[in-house]
């Protein structure tokens, strides 16, 4: 594990300590069972007060991302599943409502009536892939993100015939007897490893019970944004905008892996109107994290058109993919009463 703390960044050292080590997580870089150095040894590593690492080992344990055993250490915790017994709702008085509102997110998303009912009897022609369809519900914070994640999942999968529904947590909080249904039928929820605490927390307290297993997904860099990046000029003056500053470091860090950067960049907030306008004037490129989306569009007035923009976007890897083929197949061959783990 090599953390880097970035003393010229307006942010805490603490945040950037957190925010790193849910990176690395979350990236698959700190797998289940890793064991984290002790409070001491990162404190004298870092060059900071003990008392800092103690404060970011106790959030990341209340995120559910570490696990602290007593005169052993501080592990990464097991999140891959979390397993509750499920009932299985009768999918003939459920129908209806589930084609009703399918009708309605293709409605919301643009699509006009004649593409929709191409859409269907499309999927009819081919029935037997249709009715041979593992359903899973994919939760997150951002609706564009996910549905991107969720096309990158059913691609990668296609030969198990899965059938990814993006939700947002905001979506999933505001209206849980809506989402209720998908979530009882699907197989399984995936979300990003960092999340799952979040989530479990999230179906507590909207009282949904009997779901399927939370499946923990990593994520690594698109290979699209990676190439967008390198494919900037070696001393292009960059801007970096991010909507979570305990991300900042690390995104700075992986952007510098693939593209040196020759000049400092200048970084903000999405929130920071001020920070965000002035540096239209000092960049060549922006790169922005998902959920920034909003603040790099009200500053096209700005931004100079032949600005590139790179959406800091991400994918599930390789070692999700292979988990959840794997969970299929096991799966499908265990009664239903089994416990699963990924």
């Amino acid at each position: 594990m090599s953390l880097q703390i970035n003393r010229a960044l307006a942010i805490p050292i603490y945040t950037q300590i957190v925010g790193q080590l849910q990176f690395d997580i979350v990236s698959g870089r700190l797998s289940s069972g890793t064991q984290l150095p002790s409070i001491r040894e990162l404190a004298a590593e870092l060059g900071v007060a003990p008392m800092t690492i103690t404060q970011a080992y106790q959030e990341l344990r209340q995120l559910g991302l570490v696990e602290m055993r007593h005169g052993s250490g501080t592990y990464v915790a097991d999140f891959d599943v979390a397993h509750m017994d499920g009932v299985t709702p009768n999918r003939q008085l459920q129908l209806r409502r589930v084609l009703q509102r399918a009708i309605g997110d293709a409605r919301r998303q643009g699509f006009a009536e004649d593409e929709i009912k191409q859409g269907f009897v499309s999927l009819l022609t081919t029935a037997d892939t249709l009715f041979a369809s593992r359903h899973f519900v994919l939760l997150g914070l951002f609706s564009t993100a996910l549905r991107v994640y969720a096309d990158d999942l059913e691609r990668n999968l296609a030969s198990e015939s899965i059938v990814v529904e993006p939700v947002t947590f905001e979506e999933l909080a505001a209206r849980p007897d809506f989402y209720l249904p998908q979530l009882k039928q699907a197989e399984a929820l995936l979300v990003s490893v960092h999340q799952v605490q979040a989530t479990r927390d999230l179906l507590q307290q909207s009282g949904i019970e009997g779901m399927g297993p939370i499946l923990g997904l990593n994520f690594v860099l698109r290979p699209s944004a990676e190439q967008a990046i390198r494919a900037l000029s070696p001393d292009a003056r960059i801007g970096i905008v991010s909507r979570f500053p305990e991300f900042v470091n690390s995104m700075l860090q992986a952007i510098a892996a693939v593209h040196p950067l020759i000049h400092e960049p200048v970084i903000c907030l999405s929130d920071n109107t001020d920070c965000l306008r002035n540096m239209c004037t000092r960049i060549e490129a922006i790169i922005f994290a998902t959920g920034a989306n909003e603040a790099i569009s009200a500053l096209s007035p700005y931004i100079p058109a032949t600005t590139p923009l790179i959406e800091y976007l991400h994918t599930p890897d390789e070692t999700t993919i292979q988990r959840i083929r794997q969970w299929l197949r096991v799966d499908a061959s265990v009664p239903a009463s089994v416990s699963e783990t990924a």
